[in-house]
């Protein structure tokens, strides 16, 4: 079953700037795959179209199955409920602790206190911050909050996992972490779509590889990397 399907997807921009062009992409349920290329290449405009940020000038999009381009506005949350997102500015709330960051992302969906009371400390613990739910934002290094950043947007059990450049911030030892985390998630079997610029991540994981350059799919390598 694809889980993601893009067919003949185009986005011109209204500057003319075309920032994909006639994408066609197949992403497996379960796959763990990788989106690589130079800034401008298309890759974060790849993820704004899954998350309806942005429209697709032309082509399909299809979720789990379901056509997504003429979604309407009143149906996208429902959408975003089922992707979870993790970003390179880990955006989190520096007035809430650890358990109420990811608290959060249940609390505005409508789940039940007693639920959150107990996803969030299973899901913290898969994380590896069971330790540190009191703790606040600015107590917490960088890797230490863009792991309550993933675990806040696994929390629901989305199907989709989308991670943009997560470890564009940190060190080799920290992104290391984060990425047997994301493993950890995949192996569960979430569907992982992570966009990077970092050779070595890629190159260590050895997953499925899609390279972009200037809007278009120039390499889809199973086990890939990314080489110069």
């Amino acid at each position: 079953m694809n889980m993601i399907e893009f067919k003949n997807i185009s986005k011109i921009y209204e500057d003319n700037t075309v920032a994909l062009k006639n994408i066609n992409l197949a992403i497996r349920k379960g796959e763990f795959l990788f989106l690589v290329g130079p800034s401008g290449s298309g890759k974060s405009t790849f993820i704004k179209l899954l998350i309806k940020e942005i429209d697709e000038s032309n082509g399909n999009i299809y979720i789990a199955g379901r056509n997504i381009s003429n979604l309407k506005s009143s149906r996208i949350p429902q959408l975003r409920r089922n992707i979870g997102c993790v970003f390179q500015d880990y955006k989190l709330l520096p007035n809430k602790t650890v358990f109420e960051n990811v608290a959060f992302a249940l609390e505005v969906i409508g789940r039940p206190s007693y639920e959150i009371k107990i996803r969030v400390p299973q899901v913290l613990k898969l994380v590896g911050l069971y330790s540190k739910l009191n703790s606040y934002p600015h107590q917490l290094s960088a890797g230490e909050q863009q792991r309550v950043s993933i675990a806040r947007a696994f929390v629901n059990r989305p199907p989709i996992l989308l991670a943009d450049e997560p470890t564009g911030n940190l060190d080799p030892g920290t992104s290391e972490g984060i990425m047997k985390i994301l493993s950890r998630i995949n192996l569960i079997g979430t569907t992982v779509l992570m966009a990077t610029h970092d050779r070595n991540i890629v190159n260590s994981m050895r997953r499925r590889v899609v390279e972009l350059e200037e809007g278009e799919i120039i390499r889809d390598q199973k086990r890939g990397v990314y080489g110069d």
